[in-house]
């Protein structure tokens, strides 16, 4: 048997990571594991010409914030919730978190971009795919709920 004890959930706060986090409790739920709730906050860039309109500690107070109101609401009291912030490039960031906390499962969210806009804004998704090293669950934008 399959021993899950530890779920790495990245969540970008979109309605797909909150699909993907819905997923990540019942794992939790079934396995009696911990579920981690990671959030990214990409580094701004400064140039000449641009001046960001909030700091990344403000962008990083923020999603500490918003990670806390979606454990609360989303994940009974059953299940141990660990929240992390951290300041990086998203795949990177996610591989190095998995890592580091012993992840034995990955389950995220994927947005479903293709043509011009997958080539300009990437896949974080698809990224962290070919570098982890762990099992991943990509839950889709579209999920339908299916009646018996």
């Amino acid at each position: 048997m399959i021993s899950i004890k530890k779920i790495l959930c990245p969540v970008d706060f979109s309605e797909v990571s909150h699909n993907a986090i819905r997923y990540a409790k019942e794992f939790a739920c079934a396995m009696n594991a911990e579920i981690i709730l990671l959030h990214v906050v990409e580094p701004i860039t400064m140039t000449a010409e641009t001046v960001p309109y909030v700091s990344e500690a403000e962008l990083e107070r923020n999603a500490k914030e918003e990670l806390a109101a979606i454990a609360n609401k989303e994940c009974p009291s059953t299940i141990t919730v660990k929240q992390l912030v951290k300041i990086g490039i998203a795949p990177d960031t996610i591989i190095k978190v998995a890592e580091q906390e012993d992840a034995d499962i990955l389950i995220m969210g994927s947005h479903g971009r293709t043509g011009l806009t997958r080539l300009l804004l990437g896949s974080v998704t698809e990224a962290v795919m070919r570098q982890a090293k762990l099992p991943i669950l990509v839950v889709k934008q579209e999920e339908k709920e299916f009646v018996k």
